[in-house]
């Protein structure tokens, strides 16, 4: 039988706020229905390559720089890949495969979206506190479905919608985390210890306990060998990067893990 969960928000959100969690890919459509911020779709699997190329990842032997391909069509991100990876450490069975996943990731959004170009990121790195939560956004107009794929190590956090208190606290938590952030940027610049501390000490109590939740519950996890589709935002309900009309901008929100494993994440969705 096929597993089908459907978290709906309560509370002060919209009733329509929904995160659906399924072992059936056919629902990823549902990603496309008003109001469902993801569809986690479980239980890939986890083929023979992928458990060489976590291998590779976990030694730091497969590193991958933070790496964007910002407005490409498939057969030219296609291309890119494969170059990338040309003189990389996998063997030439699992350098295939991996492409092969990355570019259907690639086509998989083009079914969603109906876009002809695409934004793909992709990297391998140590879970940190750069980034906490967050809603990515897409360019102006642009179709804001988007998949994201962690093809190993320490898995992605989210919120569930009905432990939100209100979008307005959430875009109010992005802003208070940036001007810390920038304190601590400007602190260091200016070699400046205390101030720099101060600001880390505010910083660590925000992504300690995020005022945005009804519940200072542990984080919801991806499970494992799970892809997500998930919404972003349209860049023109934001201001400045973390302000917000927040009527509109409901997006899935997540973070990277602060600790763990070294992962490597694709991501992908359509650039115009």
């Amino acid at each position: 039988m096929e597993h089908r969960k459907c978290e709906v928000s309560i509370g002060r959100l919209p009733d329509y706020d929904r995160v659906i969690v399924t072992s059936n890919r056919q629902y990823l459509q549902d990603i496309l229905a008003p109001g469902v911020l993801a569809v986690i779709v479980t239980a890939l699997g986890k083929p023979a390559w992928i458990e060489e190329l976590t291998a590779l990842v976990m030694t730091a032997k497969f590193v991958i720089p933070r790496t964007i391909y910002p407005d490409s069509t498939i057969d030219k991100t296609a291309t890119s890949v494969t170059t990338m990876f040309k003189d990389s450490p996998l063997s030439s069975g699992v350098r295939d495969a991996l492409c092969e996943d990355l570019i259907g990731l690639v086509s998989c959004c083009a079914d969603l979206t109906g876009a002809a170009r695409f934004r793909l990121r992709f990297f391998t790195d140590v879970p940190n506190c750069r980034c906490s939560y967050h809603v990515d956004a897409v360019p102006p107009r642009a179709p804001t479905t988007a998949l994201v794929r962690v093809y190993c190590g320490a898995c992605t956090e989210y919120v569930t919608p009905s432990n939100l208190t209100c979008w307005e606290d959430f875009y109010s938590y992005v802003y208070m985390r940036k001007r810390e952030l920038d304190a601590i940027a400007v602190a260091r610049e200016r070699v400046d210890l205390t101030a720099e501390a101060r600001a880390a000490a505010r910083l660590a109590r925000l992504d300690e306990r995020p005022p945005f939740l009804s519940r200072p519950i542990a984080p919801e996890r991806v499970p494992p060998d799970s892809l997500v589709a998930c919404k972003f935002v349209d860049s023109r309900d934001l201001w400045g990067g973390t302000h917000v009309r927040a009527r509109s901008a409901h997006g899935w929100i997540h973070r990277s893990p602060m600790v763990g494993e070294p992962r490597f994440v694709a991501t992908v969705n359509a650039s115009a």
